[in-house]
């Protein structure tokens, strides 16, 4: 269909599922005025799509044929039902001829009983079998058993990506992880000619390693959408809230159709929504056609800008606007994963970083605390000596205060300077820690001699004597331990 012809139907089409059904066969009359054929492709669209897309559960019924497990179905023995859907039911089984479990759907009988439209299920699952990708599901034979049909394929164990969203949005991390999964095994099945045509979040399975596998490859390319035929049955193939524009509106599909959908589970995984669900099936179709989807980052504040633009390329509406090669996209989805990688490296050496300083800082601050608790163990000192001296007025004790008062002094001095370089001039502090070092330990042992010295003279009021002795013991324990150790934690080897 001509581009113009195309963007007319699909804005008639829009307009007519917004009005009540009593409503339309009006509007097609203004609308398609003089257009006979337009109105007919109009019409045929609002019908099939008046069908709701049931989901097959009278032919559900029938194939199930009572009871599920033990029931025999050719050589597959069923052990449970996984899911259903439009195409039928997906059962697991075993193989009883290889021996291994596989994952059995069961056809529903509109797509097998036209034996044009059966053969053509067979070239299609025998070009889906052809794939080999880790992130596809192997297809392992298509089965005709009586009237029926059947696709086995591998049976992969996990939750679908239906499931990871119930719990709500994803961490964008684990959106594109998952993406660029999905799209390397989007664009080897692409490769080998085969289209999807029903990318959802029930037909993509997340294994217990984390690996991602799309499922229902055999089926992928049953029919064009909206044939003639199909629309007369009123049965879709595809997913309504998945469909691409050109599957809604009956147009050719390819790739690219894939990709709309691709696009559309991506801003799902993220934001937790379908910005084109609606309250009724015509209404997302609506939605579908017409609607274009907020930006990604607008619902999920926590979306990269590159994402944005992958997604947002994904869900244009033309499919001349999408990426023209799954490569492409496979490409962008690598560069996005190793920027993201690079974002975590910096963040995590930020955060060492960080973490270190917090380090760094802790011990500065006991060094800071050593310098000032021996400053005042200084004055006490000082203080001792004075008394010492008023108590007993001997030559030895007015020495032994000058001495510790001089000690005192130059102790103080010292300790406060470097304490000031510590916090306004710290690339010099190792400097002057160095030219201090042998004045601050001299200081400091004298003074720690001098109060055992008091100590001894104050043997005759053993309270006092005791305390000074310990003075003199924690000063030089302090200078020949402590200093060293918090010295070393603030400034390293150097």
């Amino acid at each position: 269909m001509p581009t113009e012809d195309s963007k007319r139907l699909r804005a008639i089409y829009a307009g007519a599922l917004q009005r009540d059904p009593e409503e339309r066969s009006d509007y097609l009359s203004e609308a398609c005025a003089g257009h006979p054929e337009l109105r007919a492709r109009v019409e045929a669209l609002l019908h099939a799509h008046s069908q709701d897309f049931a989901e097959g559960d009278e032919v559900t019924q029938s194939v199930a044929g009572g009871a599920i497990e033990g029931k025999v179905i050719g050589p597959y023995i069923v052990r449970r039902e996984l899911g259903r859907g439009g195409m039928g039911v997906v059962y697991l089984a075993d193989d009883m001829r290889l021996a291994r479990r596989v994952a059995l759907k069961a056809i529903t009988p509109e797509l097998g009983a036209d034996p044009g439209r059966r053969e053509r299920l067979r070239h299609e699952a025998r070009a889906a079998a052809a794939l080999s990708h880790p992130g596809i599901a192997t297809v392992y034979a298509l089965e005709e058993i009586g009237d029926s049909l059947y696709l086995a394929y591998e049976f992969v164990p996990g939750e679908s990506l239906r499931a990871l969203l119930a719990s709500g949005p994803l961490p964008i991390a684990q959106v594109v992880t998952i993406g660029a999964q999905l799209a390397r095994a989007l664009a080897a099945a692409h490769m080998g000619g085969v289209v999807h045509r029903d990318i959802k979040p029930e037909n993509i399975m997340r294994t217990p390693s984390g690996a991602i596998k799309i499922l229902d490859f055999g089926l992928a390319r049953t029919e064009g959408v909206l044939s003639p035929k199909l629309t007369q049955s009123g049965l879709i193939v595809g997913t309504p809230a998945y469909m691409a524009p050109e599957q809604v509106l009956g147009q050719n599909v390819d790739s690219r159709t894939d990709m709309f959908a691709f696009g559309l589970l991506i801003y799902e995984l993220a934001s937790g929504v379908n910005p084109f669900a609606a309250s009724t099936v015509s209404a997302t179709l609506g939605r579908i056609v017409e609607v274009e989807p907020p930006v990604l980052s607008r619902i999920q504040p926590q979306s990269l800008p590159e994402l944005d633009r992958i997604v947002s390329t994904c869900l244009r509406k033309d499919p001349v606007n999408r990426y023209q090669s799954t490569e492409d996209l496979v490409a962008d989805f690598e560069q996005l994963e190793a920027e993201m990688a690079r974002l975590r490296l910096r963040r995590s050496d930020r955060t060492g970083y960080q973490g270190t300083a917090v380090v760094r800082e802790t011990r500065s601050t006991w060094w800071r605390t050593h310098q000032v608790t021996i400053v005042g163990l200084y004055l006490i000192a000082a203080t001792l000596g004075w008394y010492v001296k008023e108590w007993i007025k001997v030559p030895v004790t007015e020495s032994l205060f000058i001495g510790l008062g001089a000690c005192a002094a130059v102790g103080g001095v010292l300790r406060s300077h470097l304490v000031f370089t510590e916090c306004f001039n710290r690339q010099n502090l190792t400097a002057e820690v160095r030219r201090a070092a042998r004045a601050l330990l001299v200081a400091d042992l004298v003074m720690a001699g001098t109060l055992v010295v008091d100590a001894v003279i104050l043997r005759g009021w053993p309270l006092t004597a005791v305390l000074t002795m310990a003075f003199g013991i924690g000063i030089g324990l302090a200078a020949l331990v402590l200093e060293p150790a918090t010295t070393k934690g603030a400034l390293g080897d150097a």
